[in-house]
């Protein structure tokens, strides 16, 4: 009788860590280290902000497409109190300033998650990903992008989230 309750609780906390974020629940507060200086990222760095991350790796071909975007959001929100970070998942910090290299003018936070670690605390392994995080810390919504659409799709909703706010 012991040994199906402990299996069965095994079980269940071993699925807590692999579970999404919920909107509502805090972020993670360790963002992985800026690819130029090396520093540590904390999204508590940017409390009064909407942070929008962006999970991607160097292997995944639609995620050079997201970075131009989230970019692009960048510039058109963050004089609206957004700070994107976009989070290399996996990759070393040579590599990512290499391909950020290539997006003129760079405005962006770009940072380095060289373990995985920084995506598996939020509970996700899907490239590209986005979340948004509130000004209060707490996930607003999240999604990974497959295709064009998709990216559409989180760029409203993260628009729509500034308007709200």
């Amino acid at each position: 009788m012991i040994r199906p309750l402990l299996l069965c609780a095994l079980l269940l906390f071993s699925g807590l860590s692999e579970a999404k974020i919920a909107a509502g629940q805090p972020a993670p507060d360790n963002l992985g280290k800026n690819a130029k200086t090396g520093a540590e990222v904390k999204l508590g760095d940017y409390a009064g902000k909407i942070v929008v991350l962006h999970f991607w790796a160097n292997w995944c071909d639609y995620c050079y497409k997201t970075l131009n975007v989230m970019e692009h959001l960048q510039d058109q929100l963050g004089s609206a109190g957004v700070q994107v970070i976009s989070i290399a998942v996996k990759d070393d910090a040579r590599l990512v300033n290499k391909i950020t290299a290539e997006i003129p003018d760079l405005t962006m936070i770009s940072s380095v998650d060289k373990t995985g670690q920084v995506l598996e605390s939020f509970g996700d392994d899907y490239l590209p990903n986005i979340w948004v995080i509130g000004r209060d810390g707490k996930v607003i919504a999240q999604g990974g992008v497959k295709d064009d659409e998709e990216l559409k799709a989180a760029v409203k909703k993260i628009e729509s989230v500034i308007k709200a706010k």
